[in-house]
C-alpha cells in the first residue's frame, strides 16, 4: 500500500491515496459509493461533500467515490431537489 502521508488542515484529516486500491483500503470497499451522474457530483461539490477518489469509466465518463457517511445530507438534498430530465421537442 502507498498512501501518501495524512494531514490536518481545519480540523479535518486529509489522506492522501495515489490508487484506488490504497482508497479501497482506507475508507473500506463498502464504505465508499460511486457516483457517475455528473449533476449529483456538482450538487454534492457545491455542498462541500467531496470525493475521496475520482476516477475514469465506460465511455470515458466521470466516476466519483465518496466516503458514506459524509454524503448523507447531500443525498437528502439531492432526492428533494434533483433536476428533472427534460425531453427537448428538436422541431419546435
Amino acid at each position: 500500500m502507498s498512501v501518501v502521508p495524512y494531514f490536518l488542515r481545519g480540523g479535518e484529516i486529509l489522506i492522501k491515496c495515489k490508487s484506488l486500491e490504497d482508497v479501497y483500503s482506507v475508507y473500506g470497499e463498502e464504505n465508499l459509493i460511486k457516483i457517475c451522474n455528473i449533476k449529483q457530483i456538482i450538487t454534492y461539490a457545491t455542498m462541500k461533500c467531496q470525493p475521496v477518489w475520482i476516477d475514469e469509466g465506460y465511455g470515458s465518463k466521470l466516476i466519483a467515490y465518496y466516503f458514506k457517511p459524509e454524503t448523507t445530507l447531500a443525498w437528502e438534498y439531492w432526492k428533494n431537489n434533483k433536476p428533472e430530465n427534460k425531453e427537448v421537442n428538436k422541431n419546435e
